[in-house]
């Protein structure tokens, strides 16, 4: 990775919440990099801190419950986490936008589609008025394939993918610089999929934007990533281009990923998922993480602080046992 075109660099983040007087412990020193017009796939099971990151980026968790304790978030060389709440509140939807997990929750239902989308473009360029932000929102439905005279119907008028349609409009509306898409597609049947993926593909490279996908499918990764990061209860596991993580597994977790994936070329009975279950983000395992689901655990994993290393250039893996794993 080249460091001088990286855009958004987050350094040892720690994230924590407060529930029934337990603390959840959502993000443990998470560290990555993107560099400016690429995409990093972020790729973990539900609960592992995904979500919680972009949103740490955005500056918009819920404050209580969550609480960042520590780490950098540095965006076109400015740190997200040393700004004001109103300095945000310029940020957000303009230079950082994000696209959320479901479509059908993030759209308001008593609004038309072209007002919601009217209401981003106006709120970020005040030298607009109420026509020509309602024009640059029509621009904006027909960049994502939606007619311009729709502009005027509700949500409930859209099938599930013509609604992540708008909501994409509006979160690349103001020509963001980092797109933080919240696995995008997870609401929509396997056709739709694609075609919203490979749109969000197209705009983002038109317009040179920056994108952390948030998935937990390995599909959509070789599909859009460029990089790739494996994340397991609330740490980076392993890191690298899509092809260090695709050709070339190292950690047992994404091995493990992998060897659970169905193959068109053979006959099995079963599949072969990882053992175990993820851990109570309340009551995490010292020492590794992933050590009480792990066939390579020794003695070591289970007590101490496992550091990231490099495996080859540019690919890190946090695990004592990398360079005796059969890949």
């Amino acid at each position: 990775m080249d460091d001088n075109n990286v855009f958004l660099s987050v350094n040892d983040l720690v994230v924590e919440y407060t529930s029934d007087k337990k603390i959840i412990y959502a993000v443990n020193g998470v560290s990555l990099k993107l560099e400016k017009g690429k995409t990093l796939g972020l790729v973990g099971e539900t609960g592992a801190g995904k979500t919680t990151i972009a949103k740490s980026i955005l500056r918009i968790l819920p404050d209580p419950p969550a609480k960042i304790k520590s780490g950098q978030c540095i965006v076109g060389g400015e740190d997200m986490m040393q700004k004001t709440e109103k300095e945000m509140l310029d940020i957000r939807g303009n230079k950082i936008s994000m696209i959320f997990q479901d479509p059908m929750t993030a759209l308001n239902p008593i609004m038309t589609v072209g007002e919601q989308i009217a209401e981003v473009i106006k709120l970020h360029d005040k030298s607009l008025n109420k026509k020509q932000a309602f024009a640059k929102a029509m621009d904006a439905l027909e960049m994502v394939g939606i007619k311009a005279e729709r502009g005027g119907e509700f949500p409930f008028q859209f099938s599930g993918g013509m609604k992540q349609r708008v909501v994409i409009a509006m979160a690349l509306a103001s020509n963001p610089e980092l797109l933080l898409a919240d696995e995008p597609t997870t609401a929509l049947d396997v056709t739709i999929q694609a075609q919203i993926l490979s749109m969000i593909k197209e705009l983002q490279q038109r317009q040179n934007t920056s994108m952390l996908l948030i998935t937990h499918d390995l599909g959509v990764v070789a599909e859009t990533c460029d990089d790739t990061a494996v994340i397991y209860a609330g740490e980076i596991v392993e890191s690298g281009s899509k092809e260090d993580i695709f050709d070339h597994p190292a950690h047992p977790y994404t091995i493990g990923l992998f060897a659970a994936l169905p193959k068109l070329n053979e006959e099995t009975d079963r599949l072969n998922p990882i053992k175990g279950m993820t851990p109570d983000p309340s009551e995490l395992p010292e020492g590794c993480k992933f050590h009480p689901r792990c066939e390579f655990a020794e003695k070591k994993c289970k007590c101490e602080q496992i550091p990231m290393v490099e495996v080859s250039p540019g690919h890190f893996c946090r695990c004592c046992r990398v360079n005796e794993l059969e890949r």
